[in-house]
C-alpha cells in the first residue's frame, strides 16, 4: 500500500510539472547603485540569463534564473528565485530571494542576499517584458550597499 501510494505521489507529480514548466530566455538593462551612507554612486550595464518557470497553481508560479551582469567593471551572476502573482492574464507582481556573487576580485563579501520586488508584462505567449528592483539585505562589505534595478525582456521555449 505504501509502495502504491508512493508511485501514485510520484506519476501525479512528474505530470503536473511536466505540462506546467518552462524555460526562458531574459536580457536587458541593469543599474546598480553603490552606496555608504550618505555618499552614492550609480553605474549602468546589461544583464542576460537563463530562467526556468514553474506553475504552483492556477494564480502563483516560481522562477528561479541564473543571470550575468556586466556594470561598468563589476561583474557578477544574480540568482533570483522570483515568486509570481497573476494580478491579470497579461501583469504579475514578483518578489522574492535574490542571491548575487561578485565575479571581481575582492577580499571579503562576494556572495550577497537581496530581496528582489517587481512587475512583469506578458507580452504574448513567449514574449514577456519586466522589471524589478533588488534592495541588499546581507553582503560583507562594510557598510557599502549594492541594490540593483533590472529592466528587460524574455522570451520563452
Amino acid at each position: 500500500m505504501k509502495k502504491l501510494f508512493l508511485a501514485a505521489f510520484a506519476v501525479f507529480a512528474f505530470a503536473n510539472v511536466n505540462a506546467q514548466e518552462g524555460f526562458s530566455v531574459k536580457a536587458g538593462f541593469n543599474s546598480v547603485t553603490a552606496s555608504a551612507g550618505s555618499v552614492s554612486a550609480t553605474e549602468s550595464g546589461f544583464y542576460l540569463g537563463l530562467g526556468y518557470q514553474l506553475e504552483l497553481s492556477e494564480d502563483i508560479d516560481v522562477e528561479p534564473a541564473v543571470l550575468y551582469s556586466a556594470v561598468s567593471d563589476l561583474n557578477s551572476l544574480y540568482i533570483p528565485i522570483m515568486f509570481k502573482y497573476g494580478i491579470s492574464d497579461e501583469f504579475s507582481i514578483m518578489a522574492g530571494p535574490q542571491v548575487n556573487y561578485l565575479l571581481e576580485d575582492v577580499p571579503q563579501g562576494e556572495f550577497g542576499l537581496d530581496i528582489a520586488a517587481g512587475l512583469a508584462y506578458n507580452i504574448s505567449e513567449e514574449f514577456y517584458a519586466e522589471a524589478k528592483y533588488g534592495l541588499q539585505v546581507s553582503r560583507d562589505l562594510g557598510d557599502l550597499d549594492l541594490n540593483s534595478l533590472m529592466i528587460g525582456v524574455g522570451y520563452r521555449f
